[in-house]
C-alpha cells in the first residue's frame, strides 16, 4: 500500500514538474483561420497575433489591437503568453520582448497602425522607410486604445 502511494506521489510530482517546466510556444496560423475577437481572416501573417495559455488554449488574431482589446475584455488566465510577429521576417516573438512602432503610413488589418519587431535593427529599417513613432510594451495599451 506504501510503495502504491509512494507512485502516485512521483507520478503526480513528475507532472507537475512537466507541466511547469513546458515553453509555451505559438501555434503557425493556417488559411483557415480567423481572428477571436473581430472574426475576419487571418491574411496578413505580419500583423497576426496570439495569445496561448498554459492549457494550450490558443487565441489567434489579425492585429494587435484585437488581441490587446480581447485581453482587457476578457482577462487572461496566469501563465499566459502573448506573441506578436516581426513585421519583416514574420518570426514570432513574446510580445514583451518585441519593439513596437505606431505609423499611419501602414495599413493593418483593423486600422491600429502598429507594426511590431523581433529586434531593433527591423525597428530601425522600418522608422527609415514609413517613419512613426517608437514606444515601449509598458504603453501598448495606451497605443490601442487611443
Amino acid at each position: 500500500m506504501k510503495a502504491r502511494i509512494k507512485t502516485i506521489l512521483i507520478l503526480i510530482a513528475a507532472f507537475l514538474i512537466y507541466s511547469c517546466s513546458r515553453e509555451i510556444k505559438p501555434e503557425e496560423i493556417e488559411p483557415h483561420d480567423i481572428c477571436y475577437l473581430c472574426k475576419m481572416a487571418i491574411s496578413q501573417l505580419n500583423f497576426a497575433t496570439e495569445i496561448v495559455t498554459p492549457a494550450g488554449e490558443v487565441y489567434k488574431f489579425d492585429d494587435i489591437g484585437c488581441m490587446i482589446e480581447f485581453k482587457r475584455m476578457k482577462g487572461l488566465p496566469k501563465g499566459s503568453v502573448m506573441f506578436v510577429r516581426d513585421f519583416y521576417s514574420e518570426e514570432w516573438v513574446k510580445i514583451e520582448e518585441a519593439y513596437f512602432v505606431r505609423s499611419e503610413k501602414i495599413q493593418t488589418p483593423m486600422n491600429y497602425f502598429i507594426a511590431t519587431f523581433k529586434t531593433r535593427e527591423s525597428l530601425q529599417k522600418f522608422l527609415e522607410e514609413y517613419g512613426g513613432e517608437e514606444f515601449p510594451y509598458e504603453q501598448i495599451e495606451i497605443k490601442i486604445l487611443k
